[in-house]
């Protein structure tokens, strides 16, 4: 996997993940936690999303390329957790830890 074929399949899995995690978020009503909703959503995404490239591209899957799905499927959560309302229920929950 080259630096750009990463940082396209990045940007359009945190895309696809963003929008599947507040589509989540409206069904459940809140009953979950967001963060762990887009914890579940992007490694579903990732791990999917990397998958599907890799075959379409013709990728092979070695242990290496296997790596990069995975610091991708991270790299995915961490950018699907970025908008305002997951950065302040996380703020919020670290500050009601500290408060305890």
């Amino acid at each position: 996997m080259t630096p750009t074929l990463f940082i396209i399949l990045f940007s359009i899995l945190t895309i696809i993940s963003g929008l599947i995690t507040q589509a989540l978020k409206k069904a459940t009503q809140n009953s979950l936690a967001t963060n762990l909703l887009a914890l579940i959503d992007a490694v579903v995404t990732g791990v999917g999303g990397s998958i599907v490239a890799y075959i379409i591209m013709g990728i092979e899957f070695s242990p290496i390329n296997v790596m990069y799905i995975i610091i991708l499927t991270v790299a995915v959560w961490l950018g699907s957790m970025l908008g305002f309302d997951k950065i302040k229920q996380s703020i919020e929950q670290v500050i009601a830890l500290k408060k305890d």
